[in-house]
């Protein structure tokens, strides 16, 4: 797999389904009323969405979101869905290399590990049928459900999985759910710690909200990195490069924004999710410029979720080249070339 080609490195399972295969799987499970629902809460939410208004989206606009992810859940309804929704998802998909996250759990009967193994299957038969591209996967956490005991449970399956193609882990913010949570604090550090010293990579949503709870934790994942990264000797390039990653960064101190500028730690940016969200007023710099303002910097592109937000990868990719300066003029295969040094596999 060359560098030069365009890669999701933030893309979402559920939320990045094609509409045909949404209506196939309905159809199979034999509730094709939820995915007429979905497609008219889409049309709606693209249609209010079609311009950003300066003072941003209204909360009711934004809970359109939450709906569409809640219908798709109905319709995507056991392993077999799982399976070719990950072939469906790298099919489809604009990149030649995507890395896919998905929150593993028990669908009755089966386990949470049957899922995890389907997921890894679609992942096989994907790089085996879509032979110009690459897709591996990461295995979500969600801070208000899971405990660093999940993480073990997820990192165990990984290192002991004959089929190479889940590079580690992800911790997603749930930024719609106002549950307590139940990785935050110590469990974070536990956490972040089990997947380096395990070899592994992870990928941490950062940033995206803007509440106290979130700047502990951001405070407390920043700590963690910048001692594991003390501990490493005879270092060389940057040990996170390849390895951690934050996802959107939009809510931060300045001094956080300084920890991560001096860690040097890749961002990833999904400018249509972060539009659509008001994470980023479009008449404003992007948050993530206030923190790496040039394109040189470790900064990469995701799409977040396609099915939802409509954009693909290239289009995101675009979006990305005017937000940050080009002091260094490079072309776009050495920007390419540049975010693929921050790709969990090679």
């Amino acid at each position: 797999m060359t560098k030069k080609h365009t890669a999701d490195l933030h893309n979402h399972l559920n939320g990045s389904f094609s509409l045909l295969y949404l209506k196939k799987t309905a159809e199979k499970n034999k509730c094709l009323a939820f995915y007429e629902d979905f497609v008219n809460v889409r049309e709606e939410y693209l249609q209010l969405t079609s311009k950003q208004p300066e003072e941003g989206y209204s909360e009711k606009v934004i809970d359109l979101v939450w709906k569409q992810f809640g219908l798709i859940h109905k319709i995507v309804q056991d392993l077999d869905d799982i399976f070719e929704g990950v072939l469906d998802v790298v099919g489809n998909s604009s990149a030649k290399y995507l890395e896919i996250r998905t929150t593993p759990k028990a669908i009755t009967p089966k386990t949470r590990d049957d899922y995890i193994e389907a997921f890894e299957q679609g992942l096989l038969e994907a790089n085996k049928r879509f032979t110009n591209k690459k897709a591996v996967g990461l295995l979500s956490l969600d801070r208000t459900i899971h405990t660093a005991e999940d993480a073990k449970a997820f990192i165990s399956h990984i290192k002991n999985s004959p089929h190479h193609v889940l590079a580690g882990l992800d911790i997603s913010g749930n930024p719609s759910s106002k549950v307590n949570r139940t990785l935050t604090g110590d469990a974070l550090t536990e956490t972040i710690n089990l997947v380096l010293n395990s070899g592994l990579s992870i990928a941490i949503h950062m940033g995206e909200t803007d509440t106290e709870i979130e700047k502990q934790d951001t405070d407390k994942i920043l700590s963690t990195l910048e001692k594991w990264v003390d501990s490493i000797k005879n270092k060389g390039t940057n040990p996170l490069h390849g390895r951690v990653r934050f996802g959107h960064c939009i809510f931060l101190t300045e001094q956080q924004k300084l920890r991560i500028a001096k860690l040097q730690a890749s961002i990833e940016v999904c400018p249509t999710c972060h539009s659509k969200l008001n994470w980023h007023l479009e008449k404003s710099p992007h948050p993530v410029a206030s923190i790496y303002p040039d394109l040189s910097d470790p900064i990469v592109v995701g799409t977040d979720d396609e099915a939802i937000f409509g954009s693909g990868t290239k289009h995101e990719f675009d979006k990305v080249l005017s937000f940050f300066s080009n002091v260094k003029n490079l072309s776009r295969k050495k920007i390419k070339e540049h975010q693929a040094a921050f790709r969990f596999t090679n």
